[in-house]
């Protein structure tokens, strides 16, 4: 895929983030589906460093499967990692497919994505 053509992706699924965001607190696989073949994409062009991306990340962390735990302290910032982020993508991507939202092996990549690859 060419460099432009993600970028047009990008920017057609950043202007729907609004519409994304308010379906997300609704809650069911179709809003988190979007949300994470989205950050997908953003990972893929690099674009983890902006805003857009951190809203999405954010969206989907707090509203996509059984709701969060609460941490106390911040996790310590982690340098970001596309190949490990781009793989605990695709590790919700299939649990969402596969209707498993509410698992552990989902639970599991989208606390440790939320850790490691939120952005910033």
């Amino acid at each position: 895929m060419n460099l432009l053509a993600i970028r047009a992706a990008v920017a057609f699924l950043c202007a729907l983030a609004p519409l994304r965001e308010a379906a997300a607190q609704q809650g069911g696989p179709e809003p988190c589906r979007q949300g994470v073949l989205a950050l997908i994409l953003m990972i893929d062009a690099e674009e983890h460093d902006r805003s857009h991306y951190r809203n999405t990340a954010t969206s989907v962390v707090e509203s996509c499967g059984p709701p969060v735990a609460p941490q106390s302290p911040p996790p310590a910032r982690v340098a970001f990692d596309k190949a490990a982020c781009g793989k605990l993508a695709l590790a919700m991507l299939e649990g969402i497919e596969a209707t498993k939202m509410g698992s552990p092996e989902f639970v599991q990549a989208r606390d440790t994505f939320a850790a490691q690859c939120r952005g910033g």
